[in-house]
């Protein structure tokens, strides 16, 4: 059976190399799913969760943004963020999520509310799909 060869990087590593089944991914407009002979394609992904399916497993990826490139069965994914859910803290995420929340409160500039609330949105992202991961697996 063919299989999509998927890359998903980021400024500061290589998060993942994989042959796989099906990628569903947070593309600007819409969640996408990718599979092997998928026409070629260029889209630009929005903060949500990747899912990656190879036979019967599934991984699951909080990616913030980035740019997804498909092209004869290799799909590319240049992320601005990517971590795999087995690889998040949950209470290092727990504690992000509260400063962030904390630092909303203050009296911030336009361009520390935006990095003030941008963390936010990373760290509920995580914990999300942490959670899911967990609950999946019986953590």
């Amino acid at each position: 059976m063919k299989k999509l060869h998927l890359e998903i990087i980021t400024q500061e590593r290589q998060v993942l190399t994989d042959d796989v089944d099906l990628i569903l991914a947070p593309a600007y407009d819409g969640q996408i799913g990718i599979l092997p002979g998928h026409i070629g394609l260029l889209t630009r992904l929005q903060a949500g969760e990747l899912y990656i399916l190879k036979g019967p497993t599934m991984k699951l990826l909080a990616v913030s943004g980035g740019l997804l490139d498909v092209h004869d069965d290799l799909v590319t994914v240049l992320a601005d963020s990517a971590v795999r859910a087995e690889e998040i803290d949950i209470l290092k995420a727990e504690a992000a999520q509260r400063r962030a929340e904390e630092e909303l409160k203050e009296h911030l500039s336009q361009a520390e509310f935006a990095l003030a609330e941008a963390d936010l949105r990373k760290a509920v992202l995580e914990l999300k799909v942490a959670r899911k991961h967990h609950y999946r697996h019986g953590v």
